[in-house]
Order: structure tokens, then sequence, then C-alpha cells
């Protein structure tokens, strides 16, 4: 009879053993399509389950992402806003007015009259070329490109780099104690060290 019990015993805690081990195991795993797709309202705004959107009209187009981060892509003559604690990527096309706030990594391209104003954080990238009008707030270790005759505003949290052409239009302001706008005998201006 002890004997029988004790085997009893032994499958109940296996058992609860087996379960915990699957709660753990559940409670570690991280999967971002748990934290939702992208959504927007307004004209225009569609998103896809991708986290991926697009506005292709009007001026209303807001774009909520989760921390998994979305893509925006914002038609010529729409006004777009995005926003996510994690990368927001914003490609704004002809005449199109674009805002956008992302975590690190996040990417912005500003083409031909668009305008555009990104904050994000570290290792983020601008590019703005043609006529476009651009101002860009980013973290340490970002990269800008300011090509044509375009015009960029930036402010940079640590160390970054904007390149600009001959014919744009550059403001560069550096803030935590770097170097303020240094120029580099490659022709870039950096907020740190050449």
């Amino acid at each position: 009879m002890m004997a029988v019990r004790s085997n009893s015993m032994r499958r109940v805690q296996m058992l609860q053993g087996l379960v915990l081990l699957a709660m753990l195991g559940g409670g570690c795993a991280v999967d971002e399509t748990d934290l939702g797709p992208a959504s927007c309202t307004g004209t225009g705004c569609a998103c896809t389950m991708e986290n991926s959107c697009t506005c292709t009209a009007g001026t209303d187009c807001n774009t909520m992402c989760s921390a998994a981060g979305c893509t925006l892509r914002c038609e010529e003559g729409a006004k777009c806003n995005a926003a996510s604690e994690g990368v927001t990527r914003l490609f704004c096309e002809d005449s199109s007015e674009c805002k956008g706030r992302g975590g690190d990594d996040s990417v912005v391209s500003c083409l031909a009259t668009s305008k555009c104003e990104l904050k994000a954080g570290a290792g983020s990238t601008a590019s703005c070329s043609r006529e476009a009008q651009c101002k860009f707030n980013l973290g340490a270790g970002s990269t800008i490109s300011c090509a044509d005759s375009s015009s960029c505003e930036v402010k940079c949290l640590g160390d970054c780099v904007l390149v600009c052409a001959a014919q744009a239009t550059c403001d560069l302001s550096c803030e935590t104690g770097v170097a303020a706008g240094t120029s580099c005998s490659d022709g870039r201006r950096v907020c740190g060290r050449c």
C-alpha cells in the first residue's frame, strides 16, 4: 500500500514539475507578435499585420506602433505622424509632411519637397534629399545625410555624424558636453571626434 502511494505521489510531483517548467518556459519567451500590429487612424491610412502602414491622402494620418516598431510610408501630399518605443521607419514622399518618434536604430528618408521631423534614439539613420526640409533630434551614434539642396537642422545627444552636400543647408548642435559641430578634413561635421 505504501509503495502504491509513493509511486502515485512521485507521478503527481513529476506532473507538477512539468507544468511548472512549461509555465516558466512560456513566461521567458519573447514573441513580438504578442505586442500587436501597428494601427492607424485618418483618411487613406492602412496597416498590415507586418507593422507596415501607408498613408495615401489626408492631413490626419496617425500611426500607433507597439514596442515592436513599425514602418510608415507617407505618400505625396499626405500628412503623417508615427510613434513607437521601438524602431520607427519613416519614408516621406514628395510634398508630404512627416513627424515621428522612435527608439534606437530608427530610420527616416525625406524625398523631394517633403518636410520631416524625427526624434529618435541611438544608432538612428536620417537622410534628406533634393529640396526636403528636415529636423532631426537623434541619439548617440546616429548618421545623417543632407544631400542636394535640402535643409537639415540636427540636434545630437552624444556623438553623431552629419554629411552635408555643398548646396545643402545644415545646422548641427551637439548636446551633453561633446565638441560643438566639429568640421572634419573629409567634409563631415561631427559631434565628438573626427
